[in-house]
């Protein structure tokens, strides 16, 4: 019996043993709303997929939130659980970084060119003329194209709902429409693309200055060599002439200005877009039995400070849920238990003949017990585990003999209000002959109560507790 006692205490403080800590990882996609679970080796690799899991408690979880543009969207994390132990973050705050880039294309971008001058002088320098009317066509032409250019990707940064990669093609495929032989293909670098779009732009700049220039120089020289004196009309044509052409280069200064300001916006915006990260990860160790994960994806500061008439600052809410497994929980419970000693629980009498007589107590005796539950937590609705606990009897013609010992493996029900099916040995009172006599033996005495004891002996129990509260 000691044998089997012994065994039983080991079976049941077995699940003790230490356990290495394991990795997990949850992967939870922006875009397709997809959640994956992962179980990872000791160098984060993954090493199995997993689907509906229960995960190792005191294990580390990695939660990765993939695709989510640290441009449009920020990240409030909020986790709810017996013990928390929270990973936030706030995001990215990407307005200091910028400068406070709050427009996305100036009013001052095209020039008019049906404002060229049209008298009598500009018409004798028709070529050049004609040169300049090109010029400003052309210049107009990659003016407008840098103009949506930037559009295009200050549009696509504030999209919450476009990734790295979506953003890069579409601000690439927007460039290629800028047709210029000079020009190189922005496929192969946009770095590239965007110096030599500089370079052309102020190259055209240069050369719509000199034709202007020229065409000032040919009026005053015409006007110095004529040998007659001019009319008042005409006088009044060349002096709007000239006027016109300082508003040309005036113009042409200033348009050309905000397209190099706009090509190196774009070159800032697109070297952070390049080295940004569109995930968020997040360390957790996992205690509790059960975790909430809220992930509130709100209007990033610098979406904010873009469109600051925007007040829908929440885009979205979704909850990851986490189930531990393992540990080790201990509770108390009020049972009510049936106890049987068997054979080895006896009433003894004296017959009329004088002979000690003996009566197997061998039925089960109702006994109010309070309970130490322990098990190992492998799920929410049922565990196995074991149970100790202290038991009297609540019924029986005897007194109270003394108070039973209660030790066995359980089945444990229920996630809140937990019942409990134990069942095992039981160490408690039971009568025994004394002075040697025993059952069968010759006696004078009437009585035979002044000739027993009560001695503790094994049994066997079984019975049905409700839980009270935790101790761990």
């Amino acid at each position: 019996m000691k044998l089997i006692f012994s065994t039983l205490v080991i079976l049941l403080l077995l699940p003790l043993t230490v356990i290495s800590q394991d990795k997990y990882k949850v992967v939870y996609d922006y875009g397709t709303e997809n959640v994956s679970y992962y179980k990872l080796d000791k160098s984060y690799n993954i090493i199995d997929t997993l689907s509906n899991p229960k995960i190792k408690r005191n294990s580390l979880v990695e939660i990765q939130l993939k695709n989510v543009n640290p441009f449009a969207v920020d990240v409030v994390t909020d986790v709810k659980e017996e013990a928390v132990h929270q990973a936030g973050s706030s995001g990215f705050n990407f307005s200091s970084l910028l400068g406070g880039i709050n427009t996305f294309s100036s009013d001052n971008l095209n020039l008019n060119v049906g404002n060229l001058p049209a008298g009598e002088f500009f018409k004798k320098s028709s070529s050049r003329g004609d040169g300049i009317t090109r010029g400003f066509s052309d210049l107009n032409e990659k003016t407008a194209n840098v103009a949506a250019l930037k559009t295009t990707i200050m549009s696509n940064l504030l999209n919450p709902n476009l990734d790295k990669e979506d953003i890069i093609e579409s601000v690439i495929e927007t460039a290629g429409l800028q047709q210029d032989a000079r020009l190189p293909d922005p496929n192969e670098n946009f770095y590239v693309f965007l110096t030599q779009l500089e370079k052309i732009v102020q190259e055209d700049k240069a050369e719509l200055q000199s034709n202007i220039n020229a065409i000032s120089k040919e009026v005053d020289q015409e006007t110095n060599n004529s040998e007659q004196a001019l009319s008042r009309g005409a006088l009044i044509e060349r002096n709007y002439m000239i006027s016109d052409l300082q508003n040309l280069l005036g113009s042409l200064n200033e348009s050309t200005f905000q397209t190099v300001e706009d090509l190196n916006k774009i070159k800032s915006l697109y070297t952070m877009l390049e080295a940004s990260n569109f995930s968020r990860t997040y360390d957790y160790q996992i205690e509790a039995d059960k975790v909430d994960v809220e992930l509130k994806f709100v209007q990033s500061a610098f979406a904010k400070s873009v469109d600051s008439n925007n007040e829908g600052s929440l885009l979205k809410t979704r909850n990851i849920k986490l189930y531990a497994k393992g540990g080790f929980k201990i509770n108390t419970g009020v049972a009510l238990t049936l106890n049987n000693f068997g054979s080895k629980s006896k009433d003894y009498y004296v017959t009329e003949d004088g002979v000690i007589g003996a009566d197997d107590n061998d039925y089960f005796t109702p006994n109010l017990s309070t309970m130490i539950n322990f098990y190992p937590y492998t799920g929410e609705n049922f565990n196995v585990g074991g149970s100790f606990g202290l038991s009297i009897p609540i019924s029986g013609e005897n007194n109270i003999k003394g108070i039973n010992f209660l030790l066995g493996p359980s089945l444990h029900f229920g996630s809140e209000s937990r019942v409990s099916v134990s069942g095992g040995l039981a160490y408690g009172p039971v009568t025994k002959l004394t002075d040697g006599l025993e059952v069968g033996d010759t006696t004078t005495f009437g009585s035979i109560d002044n000739f027993t004891k009560d001695v503790y002996d094994f049994g066997y129990f079984f019975g049905i507790s409700f839980s009270l509260f935790d101790l761990n």
